[in-house]
């Protein structure tokens, strides 16, 4: 799942590249075709520090995420405010979209170590002619990890709704339905993961049932 969608992501960059900078010859650099290079710049910049935190720390998962979404929060807003797309009344909505990025790729990455794990583990039992038994789901922690994003999720979808119902604050009410939308995709998406996880699970024990 998790190679389909960098696949999916790294072809849909590629193509919107592409097709951008062909548009710079017909029509020139328009304010959308130079958000689409500014997107791009700033995805470099955070791989290359990610890249480079991970080579050269040995964090913790939970403790190296939460250090990156600090980071990754902090380069994005003073990015955010050299381009223009931060103003002092809206920056902390860079908190939101880092904060669900960082969710889904912990949910992805909680995941695969776990069925990396169980695999290395499947692969010693065999060699060793022993009987293979899937681990109780009560003792799994991936679906625990994405059931309580999903909690999180669902926790800013409502308090960006609260936001949003907030009348009497305009902007807030503008910025708040962002997060409304960012956070119910997140939501949707971690549904999905939950869903295929407990689903794939079910399968598996029954097969070695």
């Amino acid at each position: 799942m998790r190679k389909i969608l960098k696949d999916t992501f790294i072809l849909a960059a590629l193509m919107i590249l592409i097709i951008f900078s062909f548009s710079v010859a017909g029509v020139g650099l328009t304010d959308e075709i130079l958000l689409v290079y500014e997107i791009f710049g700033l995805a470099l910049a955070l791989s290359v520090f990610n890249y480079f935190f991970d080579e050269k720390t040995s964090f913790s998962m939970i403790a190296g995420y939460l250090i990156k979404f600090a980071a990754v929060s902090i380069m994005v807003i003073a990015f955010g405010f050299i381009v223009g797309w931060f103003f002092p009344s809206n920056f902390w909505m860079a908190f939101i979209y880092v904060g669900v990025i960082t969710a889904i790729v912990y949910a992805l990455d909680s995941v695969k170590t776990e069925q990396d794990v169980e695999d290395i583990n499947e692969m010693v039992k065999l060699s060793k002619n022993e009987k293979i038994e899937i681990l109780p789901l009560g003792k799994r922690s991936g679906w625990k990890v994405l059931a309580v994003l999903l909690a999180l999720m669902a926790l800013l979808f409502f308090a960006s709704l609260a936001g949003f119902n907030m009348k009497s604050n305009p902007d807030l009410a503008a910025y708040s339905l962002n997060g409304m939308i960012v956070s119910a995709i997140a939501a949707a998406l971690l549904t999905i993961l939950l869903a295929a996880y407990l689903i794939v699970y079910n399968v598996r024990r029954k097969k070695l049932s």
